[in-house]
Order: C-alpha cells, then structure tokens, then sequence
C-alpha cells in the first residue's frame, strides 16, 4: 500500500472535503483519502504508484491546489 502525504489548498467547508475526497477515490489505485479540512492536511492510500500531478488532474474545475 502506498501512502502520499500532501498539503491541500482552497478549502473552506466540510462539503470541500467531501467533493475533493470523491475525487480522488476516481483516481485509478486509490483506496482510501483522508483530508482534514483546517490545516488541509491530506493522505492518499493507494495500491499503486499515484503522481501528483494525476490527483491534481481529478481536481479540475475546483479552486482546490496541492502543495507538496
């Protein structure tokens, strides 16, 4: 299992976190997304290797940035 640990910006409510944990639960391998909302803390598990760029790609059209 794989375990990527990143910061995420542009959340401002609990209903952030949901939209942004589905998201990343789209992404091909992703198991499990653990995002907590004031200090945007994020974890991804996964079963394979997971770019950045793959989960910054399934945030398209929301003001949601990671910072790595």
């Amino acid at each position: 299992m794989n375990d990527i640990k990143f910061k995420l910006e542009g959340l401002n409510c609990e209903a952030c976190v949901k939209i942004a944990t589905k998201r990343f639960l789209k992404v091909p391998g992703v198991r499990e997304a653990n995002i907590d909302l004031t200090t945007g803390n994020t974890q991804i598990l996964s079963d394979v290797e997971i770019d950045l760029d793959a989960l910054q790609k399934s945030l398209a059209g929301t003001d949601y940035l990671i910072i790595k």
